[in-house]
C-alpha cells in the first residue's frame, strides 16, 4: 500500500507499506551477495519503489525487551533501558545500488522515524551495522556507536551497535528537511536535506495512521 510518493529529477519514488514476505527477493539477493543470513522478521516493513521497481527495504521492530541487538549487545542494550530510553530497532535494510540512494534512504528513514515516534512512542533508534558502514551512519545520520565490534548473530557478520536520538533527528529535519541542499547558506553533508519537508509531516502522519490504525 502506497504511503507517499516523490517526483524527482531521477524519476518517481514511492514508499509503500509492505506485507509480510514482500521484498524478500531483494533482501535475499543483497544479503547473499555479502554472505549474510536474513534476520528475523520485522514488525513493520517499508519499501521504496523507483520507477515501479523495489529498490530498498527497511524494517522496524518495537521494543518489548528482546530486540535482535540484545543477542550481541546485551550490556549496552540493558544500559539504554536502565536510562529509561524507549527503543525501536531498525533492521533488514537492503538497497539496490542502481537506485537514487540519498532520496530513497532519506524517504524510508523519515517515514520509519515518524511511525516509531508517533505510534510506538520511541525516543531512540538502535541499529546494528557492518563496521565498514559505521562512518556512513555517523556522517550522514549522526548515529552514535555503543561498545565494541561484535558478531551480529542473526546474520552471521561483524556488527557495531549504533543509536540515534529521535529528538535530535527531529531538530535536523526541522532545519534541513526538504531543502535538497539547494540553499547554499544552509547546506548540510548529512542525509537530512533529502528528508521530507516538516510541512509534509502532518499529511504523512495521517497516511501512516490510516494504514497502521492509530491516531495521527
Amino acid at each position: 500500500m502506497e504511503l507517499v510518493s516523490r517526483d524527482t529529477e531521477f524519476g518517481r519514488i514511492e514508499i509503500r507499506a509492505l506485507m509480510e514476505g514482500t521484498g524478500h527477493a531483494l533482501l535475499e539477493r543483497r544479503y547473499a551477495s555479502r554472505g549474510y543470513r536474513l534476520s528475523r522478521s520485522a514488525d513493520v516493513t517499508l519499501g521504496a519503489y523507483w520507477e515501479g521497481r523495489l529498490v530498498s527495504t527497511l524494517g522496524l521492530r518495537r521494543d518489548s525487551g528482546n530486540l535482535a541487538a540484545d543477542q550481541s549487545f546485551p550490556a549496552e542494550m540493558a544500559g539504554m533501558r536502565q536510562q529509561g530510553w524507549q527503543l525501536c530497532e531498525f533492521t533488514r535494510l537492503a538497497a539496490d545500488p542502481d537506485g537514487p540512494s540519498k532520496l530513497v534512504l532519506a524517504s524510508l528513514f523519515h517515514l520509519a522515524y515518524l511511525h516509531a515516534a508517533h505510534h510506538w512512542g520511541a525516543e531512540f533508534l538502535v541499529i546494528e551495522v557492518n563496521p565498514r558502514h559505521k562512518a556512513f551512519y555517523r556522517r550522514m545520520l549522526d548515529f552514535q556507536p555503543h561498545g565494541e565490534e561484535r558478531l551480529h548473530r542473526s546474520v552471521g557478520a561483524p556488527a557495531v551497535l549504533m543509536s540515534l536520538s529521535l529528538a535530535y533527528g527531529r531538530k535536523k529535519v526541522e532545519k534541513f528537511g526538504g531543502s535538497l541542499n539547494e540553499d547554499e547558506d544552509s547546506r548540510s553533508r548529512t542525509l537530512f536535506p533529502y528528508f521530507f519537508s516538516p510541512k509534509d509531516e502532518p499529511a504523512l502522519l495521517r497516511k501512516l495512521a490510516d494504514v497502521y490504525g492509530y491516531d495521527a
